[in-house]
């Protein structure tokens, strides 16, 4: 019985985990910060344009972050024309080089920018760890939140129900 107590106890923590950083409960709008791609492209986060965004914070040291990659570039292929704007964010500590390089040897196709004085990161909700992701509606609505490793029938369901419903709604 005592063997089985620490895994009953890292069980029930992992699940609490799951659910206090997955959740979107809590979550409204957008926040009213702007970020500027390396490509220099302006980004008001809380002004979509009529367009749902995903937004991820990573940082190009991070194994997970990197993980992504395929799947964020596929996505933004597939809907870039459409109603889905994607950017990444690094984080305050990465410095500029190491973003540009990793944007260059990664072959990342949609806009990364630099979180260089961390505001960007502050003014959304729980960003404690990367790769943490946020999917925002045409509205400016958060209404999904995901921290660590994509899964791409994950990913693509929650985006297609957001687009179906979008335009269901006319937006």
């Amino acid at each position: 019985m005592k063997i089985r107590l620490p895994y009953l106890l890292a069980a029930s923590i992992a699940a609490i985990s799951v659910f206090y950083f997955n959740t979107t409960q809590g979550l409204n709008a957008s926040p009213i910060v702007t970020a500027t791609s390396l490509a220099g492209q302006q980004f008001d986060f809380a002004a979509t344009g009529g367009k749902a965004r995903l937004v991820t914070f990573y940082s190009p040291s991070c194994a997970i972050s990197k993980r992504d990659i395929p799947d964020l570039s596929r996505t933004h292929e597939r809907l870039k024309n459409e109603r889905l704007d994607i950017i990444a964010v690094a984080m305050p500590y990465d410095n500029v080089e190491e973003i540009q390089h990793f944007q260059k040897s990664q072959n990342i196709s949609y806009p990364l920018a630099h979180d260089k004085d961390g505001s960007i990161t502050a003014a959304f909700p729980n960003v404690r760890f990367t790769p943490t992701t946020f999917l925002i509606d045409s509205s400016g609505k958060i209404v999904w939140r995901h921290v660590g490793q994509l899964r791409s029938a994950v990913l693509d369901s929650e985006i297609d129900a957001l687009l179906s419903t979008q335009q269901l709604a006319g937006k």
